[in-house]
């Protein structure tokens, strides 16, 4: 991208006063042009995302809109504030005395008098001040190159299949016993008998009748309420003597019964007329400049900046936006406030209803600029809806570069 030069400042600096405001002038138009560079930026980012940037199609899901319109909101913000830095130092230079003409000729020296020293003789007239220099053109802005497509992501291959355990090998024999050792003088031993047969075993006997259950204890009392609310709870009261008796054994599991034949698959219907893409319906209200709004009353939005498809539509210089019904959209507005009080705040409201958790509010120890801004999602039923934002502060307010964008999501 192109961009303005300075003008060469050789170590032997000599320069009027009117080169020095010319320089800071020329200072502020830099940084303004590199502030448009950086919002081109924050708009490409968006088409990129909602793929409207000609050749490229986005296939972006609503988390990657809702985060790319976030990071586009914080970098507005810090170049509204830097904006208002800008207009601080300009106006600070316009309101500066821009000439200061040359120095009038010294006049004539008075005759002597009597005593030592004659009186003063009349101050030269002050020269006529010098014209402003006009300031130089401002460079054209070099066309940025498009982002490339990011590639997709190749799939993930599956996992092996676990090999079978091998066979447990069988157990050996055991050995013989080794025979034992002849006795000494004393008389051989008679051959043991063999073992007798192990009697059958007996009958196990009924298992005696199940005792009748106790009384259920009492129920402890309840614990004291802990000091706040977000206090974790304190322990369980133990569980009084119930005398149940054991459960008994579960039951067989019946056999499963035979599954049914499946059943004709029925016929396809006719395929629905398209409907609009939700992410080509959108759109941007704004109102640059002033205007005092009166407390419960909603804020006038003066341009129809952007309005893409027809589930979004505004009259320019009215404060209601209609919504299509059966529809969802995704909401977000911003606004800078000066209140008479010490608090400034707006809320959104769809068909005369405050909508919960919309709300901005700023509150400050003295009467200052605050900036109130809020998001939201919003569904539309079987009828179409009316959308505003109201001035909630209490009294009238007066609102300054007031900002609503709406995407349709579904």
């Amino acid at each position: 991208m192109s961009q303005a030069n300075i003008p060469n400042i050789t170590p032997d600096i000599s320069i009027t006063r009117d080169d020095a405001i010319n320089l800071l002038l020329a200072s502020i138009a830099l940084e303004e042009l590199g502030l448009s560079h950086v919002i081109n930026a924050e708009a490409e980012k968006i088409q990129f995302v909602l793929g409207t940037i000609p050749g490229i199609s986005g296939t972006s899901s609503f988390s990657d809109l809702l985060a790319i319109n976030q990071s586009v909101t914080d970098m507005i913000k810090v170049i509204t504030k830097k904006e208002l830095l800008l207009e601080n130092q300009l106006c600070s230079i316009l309101n500066s005395e821009l000439t200061v003409g040359a120095t009038g000729a010294t006049g004539a020296t008075g005759a002597a008098g009597a005593s030592p020293t004659g009186p003063q003789g009349p101050t030269g007239a002050t020269g006529l001040p010098g014209g402003t220099g006009s300031p130089g053109s401002t460079g054209a802005t070099g066309s940025t190159g498009a982002t490339g497509a990011t590639g997709p992501t190749g799939p993930t291959g599956t996992d092996g299949a676990t090999g079978a355990t091998g066979v447990t090998g069988a157990t050996g024999a055991t050995g013989a016993t080794g025979a034992t050792g002849a006795t000494g003088t004393t008389g051989g031993t008679g051959t043991a008998g063999a073992n007798g047969v192990t009697g059958p075993t007996g009958v196990t006997g009924i298992t005696g009748a199940t005792g009748d259950p106790g009384l259920n204890g009492a129920t402890g009392a309840t614990g004291l309420t802990g000091p706040c609310p977000d206090c974790p709870p304190g322990p369980t009261g133990a569980t009084g003597a119930t005398g149940v008796g054991a459960t008994g054994a579960t039951g067989a599991t019946g056999v499963t019964g035979a599954t049914g034949a499946t059943g004709v698959a029925g016929l396809t219907g006719d395929t629905g007329a398209t409907g609009e893409l939700p992410t080509v319906s959108n759109a941007n209200f704004v109102t640059v400049g002033i205007q005092t709004v009166a407390d419960d009353a909603p804020l006038i939005l003066a341009t129809n900046q952007t309005v893409n498809g027809s589930l979004i539509t505004h009259t320019p210089g009215t404060s209601a936006i209609n919504l299509a019904p059966n529809h969802t959209y995704y909401v977000e507005y911003e606004t800078m406030a000066t209140s008479a009080t010490t608090t400034a705040s707006t809320i959104l409201q769809l068909d005369g209803i405050p909508v919960l958790f919309t709300d901005s509010i700023y509150l400050s120890d003295s009467t200052m600029i605050s900036e109130l801004t809020n998001h939201t999602i919003i569904q539309t039923g079987g009828t179409p809806g009316t959308l505003e934002l109201i001035n909630t502060s209490g009294v009238a307010t007066v609102f300054d570069n007031i900002s609503i964008s709406i995407i349709t999501l579904l």
